[in-house]
């Protein structure tokens, strides 16, 4: 956003929503999970969680959290993520992960609800009334206002219900081992945000991870993750976000961040009949790298301008495995008609073997991509 002295700069930084409700820390538990796994980071890189909130705690700056149906900087509407979608995702990897590893995901979400209100803390509008969400060993005194969500993430149901799942009452019993017990102090309001100003420093929090990290329960859990197939990393993807021009117009944009095929293919369905796709764009990012993975088929929206930012992800992995190639369905037979590509390097692209099969097309130096 800053490469170019013509190029539009956003007025704040924004964060798919996954930090606002008190439920969103049994998704962020998930998140730091993929922090640590093998197979979790970018080909080359390594950012996790703490390495944002560091950045972002450095520079001093206000986020902004979006989910579907957010507008923002006066001209745009986010199309994902979708929270309701994003907690279900969660109770199905969540509640296979506690199953057998009780106290290890416990202290992991005790953890992620401290790096929750760290995010909040940073925003705009955080709640000036919002009660500090219980540790996980405190569930059952949660407000009212949680309890639906903790519902839906520990599997409980109406008595008679048929779902087997994890029961609150297990859950109750786990916290009831935990022994943790729910501050009550007397303290101003200005001391009560000092303390919380302490106790929330990014770097205080890494280090209680890293003590976490080093537990033999927490390596068994990280196993049990591998090993289950639980792909962490791909659930960053089921928080990405996209956004569209909020007003249709000439110059319609449609960025579609790391959105998985099921998720774009509600998005174009407009499967809640919140927002219509517009008939026609500008420009579209592919989403992820133009990968086989995330591969979805724009024509019906007859785009002028594709772009496809794939070379340093794929020239930073080792493997240089097909499944980090330019899917060949974005070009040769399935290019669109009078669509302009815009690629970062063709020798990742599975259409170029002997020239690049795309009409009208140019390379370019990824750092233009971050004019987007």
């Amino acid at each position: 956003m800053r490469y170019r002295r013509d190029a539009y700069e956003f007025e704040k930084i924004y964060l798919p929503d996954v930090f606002s409700g008190p439920e969103m820390k049994y998704t962020l538990a998930l998140l730091l999970l993929a922090d640590v796994t093998k197979k979790a980071s970018l080909p080359g890189r390594r950012v996790s969680l703490f390495a944002l909130a560091e950045a972002l705690c450095a520079r001093r700056v206000k986020i902004d959290l979006l989910s579907r149906g957010s507008e923002f900087e006066g001209k745009y509407t986010a199309l994902w993520p979708d929270l309701r979608e994003v907690s279900r995702e969660t109770e199905d990897v969540f509640n296979s992960l506690i199953e057998n590893h009780e106290n290890a995901m416990t202290e992991l979400v005790n953890i992620a609800e401290e790096v929750r209100q760290l995010f909040l803390s940073m925003t705009e509008e955080t709640p000036e009334a919002e009660p500090k969400s219980a540790p996980l060993s405190e569930a059952s005194l949660v407000e009212e206002d949680t309890e639906e969500s903790e519902r839906s993430l520990t599997g409980q149901t109406e008595p008679g219900g048929e779902n087997e799942g994890y029961t609150q009452e297990k859950l109750e019993l786990i916290m009831e081992d935990t022994g943790a017990v729910a501050e009550d102090t007397a303290e101003t309001p200005e001391e009560a945000e000092k303390e919380r100003a302490r106790r929330l420093k990014p770097e205080k929090l890494e280090k209680k991870f890293r003590e976490l990290q080093a537990t033999e329960e927490f390596q068994a859990l990280l196993e049990s993750a591998e090993k289950q197939g639980h792909f962490l990393r791909q659930f960053r993807h089921k928080i990405s976000l996209a956004f569209q021009n909020t007003g249709d117009g000439e110059l319609n944009l449609l960025f579609t961040g790391d959105v998985q095929p099921q998720y774009m293919r509600m998005i174009a369905e407009n499967y809640d009949g919140r927002i219509p796709l517009h008939e026609h764009y500008w420009c579209i990012k592919v989403p992820h790298h133009g990968t086989e993975s995330h591969f979805f088929d724009f024509s019906r929206f007859s785009p002028e301008n594709m772009m496809i930012p794939n070379g340093a992800y794929y020239d930073n992995s080792k493997k240089k495995s097909k499944n980090q190639r330019t899917s060949m369905q974005y070009g040769g037979l399935f290019y669109i008609n009078d669509a302009h590509m815009y690629c970062s390097n063709c020798d990742c692209c599975d259409s170029y073997e002997n020239g690049c099969s795309c009409r009208e097309y140019d390379v370019i130096s990824p750092a233009y991509y971050k004019d987007i």
